[in-house]
């Protein structure tokens, strides 16, 4: 069985069709996607040529008029973005509640699968199956032969049909014949999906780079991204990044982060952090965790939405020297910004009118030894610049501008300064 004509004549025009898409949409990336769409739609509908079947069109016109539609169709999508801005939805999701979720299940089994397998095959693979990368060019960039970049693509294959099969509580039939397409193994995992929609879940779904980030105790970090992105990360902050083929997620744990976004109107950069999502397309904005829970978003350029995790109640949209203040279990609070985000970058700590409790939980961030605040002094108000490499000798200097005082309790390496109100215990 031959494949269709334009199926078989699709390599020697994959360059040219990208280019083609990427002139259109005006991102190679995009580009690579819907041309992958293409040549998925392409596999699904192959049928062998029969003499009673009319010829086929001409392979190059076929190509490049199913890739002019496919751009018109994400044009028309790219229109719809702010209503994707607003909610989330996964991009061409026509699923009910209970499809979907199976389908998050089989991905994710299929993603822990992949994760197992050794970094350079996962790595081939992605490259391979999603990225549509020649397998000539797979090998060069890894300096193997072209046979071993197609034995481990077809490593990660059985390990992909593997996990559908384990998911489903069955075996895995023999092997016969060529490994099959990810559609097609999504298809034998009884999901009654097609190959479109089995793409647009894996890039919705499972990610394509992850990594974990962590700043210890007075230490900063600013790491690149993928996508040409950065993320500088304060002292005692934990974050989890995770790119997928149709969005760009990071979960902040702990501290503060400081977000230089490229910008991508087909893929958002989203962050979750306490109880909020905040949803930008390119800027530049600050997240920052306190210890109890409450969150602050400042932004320096461009714009930001931030709404409830969950997506009820109002979307706040935030520009350039806006702030928005949230405490736990409270509403939110819009704020002006006048001064630098995220001073820390530059080594100052900013307080303005902040509670003494909050403050210094700020600066034993980078503090060697603990600090503690009494109760009866956290709420006491705090107004001024702190140079972090200065911040112990400014906690000693606080009796002159508040009632308190300031002294050192305990043994070793557990000796603290505590400051509690004047006149207290």
């Amino acid at each position: 069985m031959r494949p269709s004509l334009p199926l078989a004549a699709f390599p020697e025009h994959y360059h040219a069709l990208v280019a083609f898409v990427a002139r259109r949409v005006g991102s190679r990336q995009t580009a690579q996607d819907l041309v992958h769409d293409a040549w998925l739609r392409l596999a699904e509908h192959a049928a062998p040529a029969e003499p009673s079947r009319p010829a086929e069109p001409a392979p190059r016109a076929y190509l490049y008029t199913m890739a002019e539609h496919l751009v018109i169709d994400h044009l028309r999508h790219c229109q719809r973005t702010a209503e994707r801005f607003e909610s989330g939805a996964s991009e061409g999701q026509a699923l009910d509640v209970a499809d979907a979720c199976s389908h998050r299940e089989a991905l994710a089994a299929v993603d822990a699968a992949l994760a197992a397998l050794p970094g350079r095959c996962r790595a081939i693979f992605l490259a391979d199956r999603l990225d549509g990368l020649p397998q000539a060019e797979i090998a060069a960039r890894y300096g193997i032969s072209v046979k071993t970049v197609e034995r481990e693509v077809m490593r990660a294959m059985d390990t992909v049909e593997a996990a559908l099969h384990r998911w489903r509580g069955d075996v895995a039939p023999a092997r016969t014949g060529r490994r099959r397409a990810l559609s097609a193994l999504l298809g034998v995992a009884g999901f009654g999906v097609g190959g479109g929609a089995a793409w647009r879940l894996w890039r919705e779904h499972v990610a394509t780079w992850q990594t974990v980030l962590t700043t210890a105790t007075g230490r900063q970090r600013t790491q690149a991204l993928p996508d040409g992105s950065t993320i500088a990360l304060d002292a005692q902050t934990r974050a989890e990044v995770r790119y997928y083929g149709a969005r760009r997620h990071v979960r902040l744990l702990a501290g503060s982060a400081f977000f230089r976004v490229a910008r991508d109107e087909g893929r958002p950069f989203v962050v979750d952090a306490a109880h909020a999502r905040i949803t930008v397309l390119g800027t530049r904005f600050e997240v920052a965790l306190a210890d109890d829970g409450a969150l602050r978003v400042a932004v320096e350029e461009g714009h930001v939405r931030v709404q409830d995790l969950a997506g009820a109640g109002i979307a706040h949209d935030l520009t350039a020297h806006e702030a928005l203040h949230w405490p736990p279990g409270g509403p939110p609070r819009r704020e002006a910004e006048p001064g630098d985000v995220a001073a820390w970058r530059d080594g100052w700590l900013d307080f303005r009118h902040e509670p003494l409790g909050e403050a210094v939980q700020r600066i034993a961030r980078y503090s060697p030894r603990p600090l503690r605040v009494a109760p009866d002094a956290q709420a006491l108000p705090v107004f001024g610049r702190v140079r972090i490499t200065e911040a112990h000798a400014w906690l000693r200097l606080l009796p002159h501008t508040l009632p308190v005082t300031v002294r050192e309790e305990g043994q070793g390496a557990q000796r603290a300064i505590v400051i509690a109100r004047r006149g207290s215990g």
